[in-house]
């Protein structure tokens, strides 16, 4: 093994298979580096474990109301939904409100198209437009498939858990009523272990 002169006085006194070892010292900006995650990680305890800090819940308590406020959902800003026993569900022939539905849809407010696909075609998410569906397609279904979510199936209440009120659910409804049948390309098969017969009146 060939040794450099100044690495002579770098040399430690073991080998390990005729490979001596250099004391290199680490960098000084990676020495630096280490300290601050160290000192992060102490201020991060004191902070959140010993001064009381927020909890995750506090933290998201405190985000969701940054949100209602940034996006007027508070019950003054006339956007909360109102009861589902005051409200009647139908499907609606008006072109003006399936034309506010189709907005709705496509709108990175709902997300629905992410995964029920810009035609309803469905993507992770169902195919909207057969008429085999596996929580029912009357109006008071789908509302309710839509104000309440599916959690655990990863669709949130609103699609984005932004509340609507219950006219825009039912232009939204009304939307999704209309592209039943329509056939896009490439829809979604439905699942035969869930799915039922089930068309829209």
């Amino acid at each position: 093994m060939k040794i450099l002169d100044d690495e002579k006085d770098l040399l430690l006194d073991h080998e390990y298979d005729g490979i001596r070892e250099l004391d290199n010292h680490m960098p000084v900006w990676w020495l630096w580096l280490f300290y601050f995650t160290i000192a992060w990680g102490v201020g991060y305890m004191v902070y959140y474990y010993m001064l009381g800090g927020p909890s995750q819940e506090e933290l998201y308590e405190m985000e969701m109301a940054a949100a209602e406020e940034k996006y007027n959902l508070d019950s003054g800003g006339g956007t909360e939904p109102q009861g589902e026993s005051d409200f009647t569900w139908a499907y609606l022939n008006e072109e003006a409100r399936i034309e506010e539905g189709k907005e709705i849809f496509m709108s990175n407010n709902n997300l629905c198209y992410t995964c029920h696909g810009s035609n309803g075609e469905g993507l992770v998410g169902p195919n909207l437009t057969d008429d085999l569906w596996i929580h029912g397609c009357s109006a008071e279904e789908m509302a309710a498939s839509i104000t309440e979510g599916f959690p655990d199936k990863g669709m949130i209440a609103y699609g984005s858990g932004a509340p609507m009120s219950n006219e825009k659910v039912q232009s939204l409804i009304s939307y999704i009523a209309s592209i039943q049948g329509t056939d896009p390309a490439g829809a979604k098969a439905a699942d035969m272990s869930r799915a039922q017969p089930c068309t829209i009146e």
